[in-house]
């Protein structure tokens, strides 16, 4: 016996008012690039790097940036270690909210999200040395190596704080807001995640970007913005959305790979523009366009995770996502009757 056709969904005819809108907000997406890429263009026009940068030189055998020393960037042992325990506890504050969920709803998926950032330590060496990060070194401060970086402490303690990115946007997601309620958290994400990487560099002593970076506007060269916002927190969170029925119990724990790969993606499918022209050096113009080019890509790859894993038409602002909550494991595979039923009941008002 053959199994059943699956069935299509066919897509709903929109209204000319949900077209009107969407138009709109489209268009309100497109104004924040131009803004962006204008501050961009006089920011760094206008600017530098920070002055205790090394110039590019580009390395004779490997014609890319050689890695500094702590000659060039000192560690910081102080610096360091009030990092390690602000992030350390603020990612142990977040791990026990998710207990909480825990013994409260028996649900395990929070807290193995947060528990997955800390994970993102393996693929985070490979981005910081094609992205060109250095972590200054100390014999008293070595947690593990990796691709031949020593690294200490304090990235995993890191990572572990930024569990509170991952775990609050699953939280937002799990109230099926509407689109523009997640267009305007993921901005405020991207600020928030800004403002907390401008600090720590600028405290010294615990990391530092080097290289040809684009949109270098202070210490942050925020091309690092969207990669980190969408792979660390979006796109692990829409996953988790989306197998929410699935992630039950000890399967909950698949959220350990899920995370670091989330990152490891989102750097593979928008960071490559800069990535590339960080290894080299090109001239102001083709550099910042690269970067501006991180920031196109990250807002198609928002719309596309807001449509593939969460059913939103990302760019219609009260646009609703599928509701998988209460969905029968046996009606996913095909996905018939929940993605045509939530097809027919998408709330737009």
């Amino acid at each position: 016996m053959g199994s059943p056709a699956m069935t299509v969904p066919k897509p709903r005819q929109r209204s000319a008012a949900e077209r009107a809108r969407t138009r709109t907000f489209a268009l309100s997406l497109l104004a924040f690039f131009v803004v962006l890429a204008a501050l961009d263009l006089i920011i760094t026009g206008l600017g530098s790097p920070p002055s205790y940068v090394p110039d590019v030189v580009l390395n004779e055998n490997t014609g890319v940036p050689p890695v500094p020393t702590n000659a060039d960037f000192p560690y910081d042992r102080g610096h360091n270690l009030w990092a390690i325990v602000l992030l350390g506890g603020l990612g142990l504050a977040g791990l026990l909210l998710c207990i909480r969920d825990i013994v409260k709803k028996n649900d395990w998926l929070p807290f193995f999200a947060s528990l997955g950032t800390v994970v993102i330590v393996v693929p985070e060496v490979f981005v910081d040395i094609i992205g060109m990060v250095y972590y200054p070194v100390s014999d008293g401060d070595h947690a593990f190596d990796l691709f031949g970086r020593q690294m200490g402490w304090f990235i995993l303690a890191g990572w572990f704080g930024a569990g509170a990115f991952a775990v609050s946007t699953l939280k937002v997601l799990l109230t099926r807001p509407k689109a523009k309620h997640v267009w305007v958290f993921m901005g405020v994400t991207c600020l928030s995640y800004t403002i907390f990487e401008e600090i720590l560099v600028g405290f010294g002593g615990i990391y530092h970007y080097y290289g040809n970076q684009p949109m270098w506007w202070h210490e942050l060269p925020i091309w690092w913005t969207p990669c980190n916002a969408i792979g660390c927190a979006l796109l692990p969170a829409a996953v988790a959305y989306r197998y929410q029925h699935l992630l039950k119990g000890w399967k909950a724990s698949a959220m350990l790979l899920v995370v670091p790969a989330g990152v490891a993606a989102a750097y593979a499918i928008i960071g490559m523009p800069s990535w590339i022209v960080v290894n080299g050096d090109y001239n102001w113009f083709v550099t910042e366009l690269a970067g501006l080019s991180t920031w196109a890509l990250a807002i198609a790859l928002t719309a596309m995770i807001l449509n593939v894993f969460l059913g939103y038409e990302p760019f219609d602002p009260e646009s609703r996502p599928w509701d998988f909550s209460e969905t029968d494991d046996a009606a996913v595979p095909g996905e018939t009757a929940a993605v045509v039923e939530a097809h027919a009941a998408r709330v737009t008002v």
